[in-house]
């Protein structure tokens, strides 16, 4: 089963899709979220991250409807054609719709994460004045501690 059903894709876009058109629209989305329908039906993905995998289905079975070369086309990454000339907004434009990266690039697994610094030095946090650009100015550092309480 996808995460999108066709009465989702019309509610969410207006567009009527096949069944084959969902299944391509869940393959896709299955290697760009880099997840499978096993592990949302194991409860392993939130319910956060299953809405945005279902809208990102339905964006994009919507979007195959109107790219039916998405599975033949060309990889290119600049074109030009009668003085008309064109740049890809990113690698895969050719065949994921534009609204379904956005929510593949919200999904928790996907987003980029700061580090976060506990204070001073704290049992499992950075002390503040290492050098965190650096790990080769750091290696030999007197403030690391092993984790096992072993020596280094």
């Amino acid at each position: 089963m996808a995460w999108a059903t066709t009465e989702n894709i019309v509610n969410t876009t207006g567009m009527t899709v096949t069944d084959q058109q969902l299944a391509q629209a869940q393959a896709l989305v299955e290697v760009f979220a880099d997840t499978t329908i096993d592990a949302s039906d194991a409860g392993n993905i939130s319910a956060k991250n299953l809405r945005l995998l279902r809208l990102a289905v339905c964006y994009q079975a919507a979007w195959i409807t109107q790219h039916p070369d998405a599975f033949t086309n060309v990889d290119l990454t600049n074109f030009n054609q009668d003085q008309v000339s064109g740049t890809l907004a990113h690698a895969n434009a050719l065949v994921l719709a534009p609204l379904a990266k956005r929510c593949i690039d919200r999904l928790s697994w996907k987003r980029v994460r700061p580090l976060r610094i506990g204070p001073g030095g704290a049992f499992g946090g950075i002390p503040r004045r290492m050098n965190l650009t650096s790990a080769v100015a750091d290696d030999d550092d007197p403030r690391w501690r092993p984790i096992g309480g072993g020596p280094c």
